[in-house]
């Protein structure tokens, strides 16, 4: 009987189950830590950056068709200026060439008739 507890407190001293446990964070020494901190920190920073620029690639891509349609709707305002113009331009030359034809025949009429008073 006395065999058998030193036998059985010899087996529960010799193999503590706590011991044989180890954890990964228990093995990682300062530099490995510090390492895997800037290699966070680096995703973190570069992650941030492409939505940066994809934030920017929209902005310009917005700003282009913005301007882009701007400048067209800009543009068919000048050509309907420019197309309204040509018309008032040709509608007053009209009138004018109108008004000195009826100028030029009034002037006519006035030259006969003054030389019939002339004749009398």
């Amino acid at each position: 009987m006395y065999r058998t507890t030193i036998t059985r407190a010899t087996r529960s001293l010799a193999i503590p189950s706590r011991t044989l446990h180890s954890t990964p964070v228990a093995y990682k020494t300062v530099t490995e830590k510090a390492k895997e901190m800037a290699d966070t920190v680096n995703k973190k920073v570069g992650q941030g950056l492409a939505s940066a620029i994809d934030s920017g690639e929209n902005v310009a891509q917005a700003t282009k068709e913005t301007v882009g349609s701007a400048s067209q709707t800009a543009k068919e305002k000048t050509q309907e200026g420019a197309s309204m113009a040509k018309e008032k331009t040709e509608e007053v030359s009209g009138m004018a060439k109108q008004k000195g034809n009826q100028a030029a025949a009034g002037a006519t009429q006035a030259k006969e008739d003054f030389k019939k008073e002339v004749k009398k």
